[in-house]
């Protein structure tokens, strides 16, 4: 068959292919949109939406949308309409007969009656899918709302919806597995590279749906259908499905992390609750997830005396230090991240000391959380003490003891040096002494620290300290360094990313206004704007660009730290130093293009497109899904997609 036939087959191929795939939309949108779903079930008809949005990837993926558009391109480059035809289209036809034929039975039967569309539901997917907090792309909404309108135009009933009069939960969960299992062999059709491609946006959709589900119930609801996903794989071995062992594990592994995050995500709800007073649903739904109950208190605050500080504490200009924590089971060796709070209360709308450390207790209980997602580099936090003397007038408090004290953990295992102390990224960007890490042991640590940042910030926390100073490393037994294994520290001034949070304002350091943001700089004053999670990627931005160079920011830029105190214009004009071509230059000819690109992204906010984008409510979730998914693609992604 001449080259011509080919690709006229294709297309004929997917032209049909395309009219039963907008029957299978159909078919399960009148089931998402049902109603009736019991509370108990209402993780089932997001499983739904999940696997429904697998598809739609696949269609886009594949190429299988862009018929309506009528552009061929990505049907004659793939060879799945031409050499899987038949699998493509008889895989099609099983999905339609799959819900076709369990509404058909459930309507037999009487659990599901046709009801009108008062709401106008299936004509505004939009407006489905922000009551239901699932992100929906534009495309994905028009074409939804398309096939709908299509559907209300041939369809002879009087009715446009669907309503459970009684859920058959077992019926209904082995649609799902089915469906699972459909749209598994569907992916395993493609070609490895576009298989990830439907993997990674899947995924951002997942963490989109994160970001979106803030209540305690919500969040179980993400945790059980997750979970139900994760169920689904004997009944995927028993159904045929095909996946690569490679793609499978790393499918489960992105699953397990986001059910974790989901969990972690619950606990801060109840560390920090949105919705006011904790309800019994919240209390039920605390249980489910096996966190404390949210209307307790968190008693994570330690007694000074049980605190012994090495003779270095003393260095008020030192923002960690060394210590042993007497617990009932021994002695143990911790380190101490200082929070002070000297000038709480001292200027108009400043935090109080007892706002302090109520913020201080939450981060302390977040931190204390466990299990963490491993992305997150956290280190174990085990409370936090105030250095002054309880017993002391408060006026009568010297000023190196108005300080919090987070108390954490040394990271166990055998390869860790029993007690040499934390060593920060800035500390070995200025050691002469140190090896200069490979470009592959660069571009993986950068990868980590992005992989951090995106983690924090889909459970709604902002670090507001983001610098080199910040990341740790814990020496190996032979006194090296293991790069692999970076900790983000310096939560001092960490709050949650929510717009009623009162922000704690840094003091006035020229060293931490090299990595801030022009327009969150200290020395802007009263014109300094509220930090925000763009903000946050900015600052990584600058510790991106010295892990290109392996050098300070101030020795990248030629900058004297001694003269640019007390000149804001000097630091107001890092972020354009940084952004001027030959400095963007000598970033990819350090590190290479993608990670230029990469750094570039951070850097540039709105005046290129990448990760802030604008200057909308960040705060709002459309906007914040939004950032998520721009930070990923723009930077998360480009650097895990990096070979040295």
């Amino acid at each position: 068959m001449d080259p011509i036939s080919v690709a006229g087959l294709a297309l004929g191929v997917a032209s049909l292919g395309l009219q039963v795939y907008t029957g299978c939309i159909q078919g399960i949108q009148l089931l998402i949109t049902a109603l009736g779903y019991d509370d108990e079930c209402k993780y089932l008809n997001l499983r739904l939406r999940m696997e429904q949005h697998r598809l739609f990837t696949w269609s886009e993926t594949s190429g299988l949308l862009d018929l309506e558009v009528k552009n061929h391109d990505k049907i004659h480059n793939s060879k799945v309409f031409g050499l899987h035809r038949q699998a493509v289209l008889d895989m099609l036809v099983q999905i339609r007969c799959l819900f076709d034929d369990f509404t058909s039975h459930q309507r037999r039967h009487n659990n599901l009656r046709p009801v009108r569309d008062d709401e106008n539901m299936l004509s505004l997917p939009g407006k489905d899918a922000k009551q239901a907090n699932f992100p929906i792309s534009e495309r994905k909404r028009d074409f939804i709302k398309n096939a709908m309108n299509s559907l209300r135009a041939t369809s002879q009933d009087s009715y446009q919806r669907l309503r459970w009069v009684s859920f058959d939960k077992a019926a209904f969960e082995l649609l799902l597995c089915k469906f699972s299992a459909l749209n598994d062999n569907m992916t395993n059709l493609l070609d490895h590279s576009l298989q990830v491609e439907i993997r990674d946006t899947v995924q951002g959709t997942n963490r989109g749906v994160l970001l979106l589900h803030h209540k305690l119930a919500d969040l179980s609801h993400l945790v059980l259908a997750l979970k139900s996903q994760l169920d689904t794989g004997g009944c995927v071995t028993q159904t045929g499905s095909c996946l690569s062992q490679r793609e499978k594990e790393a499918s489960i592994d992105a699953l397990t992390q986001l059910s974790k995050l989901a969990r972690f995500k619950a606990f801060n709800e109840t560390v920090d609750p949105k919705s006011g007073i904790p309800t019994r649903e919240d209390e039920a739904a605390a249980k489910f997830l096996e966190l404390a109950n949210p209307s307790e208190p968190r008693h994570v605050q330690v007694p000074r005396y049980l605190i012994e500080l090495d003779p270095g504490a003393d260095d008020f200009d030192a923002p960690r230090c060394e210590a042993v924590m007497r617990t009932a089971t021994g002695r143990k060796k911790v380190w101490i991240e200082w929070k002070d709070y000297d000038t709480a209360g001292t200027y108009p709308n400043s935090l109080s000391k007892q706002d302090i450390i109520e913020r201080v207790r939450k981060l302390a209980s977040l931190l204390n959380h466990s299990p963490k997602p491993e992305a997150f580099r956290t280190p174990h936090c085990l409370g936090f003490f105030d250095k002054a003397n309880v017993d002391m007038p408060a006026e009568d408090v010297d000023m190196l003891d108005r300080r919090l004290g987070l108390i954490f953990e040394r990271p166990n295992g055998d390869s860790v040096h029993a007690s040499l102390p934390p060593v920060s990224l800035n500390d070995l960007l200025q050691d002469a002494s140190v090896r200069r890490p490979r470009v592959t042991e660069r571009v993986r640590l950068a990868h980590a620290l992005s992989n951090c940042v995106l983690y924090l910030h889909a459970v709604n926390w902002l670090h507001k300290g983001l610098r080199s100073h910040n990341i740790l490393f814990h020496r190996t037994r032979d006194g090296s360094i293991d790069y692999r294994q970076p900790h983000l520290s310096g939560f001092d001034f960490s709050r949650p990313s929510g717009p009623d949070e009162m922000t704690d304002v840094p003091g006035d350091d020229a060293e931490q206004d090299l990595y801030r943001h022009p327009d969150a700089q200290a020395n802007r004053g009263r014109y300094r704007q509220r930090s925000k999670k763009s903000f946050d990627i900015y600052s990584l931005g600058v510790i991106l660009v010295e892990l290109a160079h392996w050098k300070t920011v101030d020795r990248v830029l030629g900058i004297d730290m001694r003269r640019a105190r007390g000149k804001p214009d000097v630091l107001r004009q890092v972020r354009d130093r940084l952004l001027h071509v030959d400095t963007v230059a000598d970033i990819g000819a350090q590190v290479g293009e993608k990670y230029e690109q990469a750094t570039v992204a951070c850097l540039a906010g709105a005046e290129e497109p990448g990760p802030q984008g604008s200057e909308e409510d960040e705060t709002a979730d459309e906007v914040d899904e939004k950032l998520s998914g721009s930070f990923y693609d723009h930077v998360v992604k480009t650097l895990g997609n990096i070979i040295v």
